[in-house]
């Protein structure tokens, strides 16, 4: 099996880079062919994706991994995909099957469905076929670190990529049991704590960059007597705010 990994992140130390890593040493480990291909930067030439292009004629799976930025791929990553897209005919009859793998900070599955439609989408602009996406939350500590070194962090990694590979390795879509595992929570804390946790955690660090939190940066200044309220809101006249 002849498999093109793209990570899609460009950031030097990153933790896409970490999952895409172990994906491609556990896909390896039984018998897979890997190659590995980093999106372009943003100001990257056409021909940057001749490569991609290259391994994608002769792959019979491809795994997008991706971080989740502001609800969505990095903007590098859907240029790559625009690009690829746009020199489709290229490609002839191949048609590889395509999964996509989609991570974040939050621990919350719902937070990664948005990127993951886009990814499900892009596999259908291809005409390839879709196999399902995972996604894996609480990614932040790793911090751009081994799996193998990044401790109870990346435990939740490191027991389900064998679950992804094998799904893989069969010619399968990823099954409900290893999307419902890889969505679990990596955090052995009940949901309230943790929330608690990382809200201190946050006001801490504004407290150390100077930073309001309660500032209403798009509010502007309100006229004389009117109340500007929520982003979206109608303002009402009154003559004190609350």
């Amino acid at each position: 099996m002849n498999v093109l990994v793209i990570d899609g992140s460009r950031r030097a130390k990153s933790n896409t880079g970490t999952i895409a890593r172990g994906l491609e040493a556990r896909l390896v480990a039984v018998g897979a062919t890997v190659d590995l291909w980093r999106v372009p930067n943003w100001s990257a030439a056409p021909e940057d994706l001749d490569a991609a292009l290259t391994k994608l004629a002769v792959c019979d799976a491809v795994v997008l991994v991706a971080p989740v930025y502001l609800d969505e791929l990095p903007a590098v990553t859907q240029r790559a995909l625009e690009g690829l897209y746009a020199r489709r005919d290229e490609l002839g009859e191949s048609a590889p099957r395509f999964y996509g793998i989609a991570h974040s900070g939050f621990p919350e599955p719902l937070q990664r469905k948005a990127e993951l439609r886009t990814m499900k989408f892009f596999a259908a602009s291809m005409g390839w076929p879709w196999q399902g996406g995972v996604g894996f939350g609480g990614t932040s500590p790793i911090d751009g670190r081994p799996l193998e070194e990044a401790g109870m962090f990346s435990k939740q990694l490191r027991k389900c990529l064998p679950l992804v590979v094998a799904d893989m390795a069969a010619g399968w879509p990823f099954s409900a049991e290893t999307v419902a595992r890889c969505d679990r929570s990596p955090f052995p804390i009940p949901l309230k704590v943790m929330i608690w946790t990382v809200n201190a955690r946050t006001r801490k660090t504004a407290r150390a960059q100077g930073l309001d939190l309660e500032a209403r940066v798009y509010a502007g200044e309100a006229p004389a007597g009117e109340c500007r309220q929520e982003v979206g809101a109608a303002p009402r006249r009154s003559h004190i705010c609350p």
